[in-house]
């Protein structure tokens, strides 16, 4: 009896536990979102899609969006850091702000929710051009 409880237990704290590492087909920025807020740790791991409708540039670091306003809370961004601007510059022709909106773009990486002034969003940080696949 003792033995069936502990392996309820530890089955229901397995069950209970987000997965971090996926499997299945990429990530919506919808499921992005709420995977990520279930998470004890605050990221996810895996592949993510969506249609880029927004981007924009500061500093050294370019955003690829999935919503019109960055500030939507259903938004999902791409932040390409230095290497992965110069990667897809070369590869495109142009800079990824400007060349990937309208576009369905792939992106392997941690989602994670970061402060962005006064609000939060969902975050995927990418530092080569070969994490990003552009699908059409």
């Amino acid at each position: 009896m003792m033995r069936m409880r502990s392996q309820v237990a530890m089955l229901s704290m397995v069950l209970a536990t987000p997965a971090i590492a996926q499997t299945a087909a990429p990530l919506t920025p919808a499921q992005t979102i709420e995977a990520v807020a279930a998470s004890k740790t605050g990221e996810v791991e895996g592949v993510f899609e969506f249609v880029v409708a927004s981007s924009g540039a500061g500093g050294f670091s370019a955003y690829l969006n999935s919503a019109a306003n960055y500030r939507d809370p259903g938004n999902l961004t791409i932040e390409l850091h230095t290497g992965a601007r110069n990667g897809l510059k070369d590869k495109l022709g142009g800079h990824a702000e400007d060349m990937l909106v309208g576009k369905r773009v792939r992106v392997k990486g941690t989602a994670r929710r970061v402060p962005v002034g006064s609000h939060f969003q969902t975050r995927i940080s990418v530092e080569t051009a070969d994490q990003i696949e552009i699908l059409g």
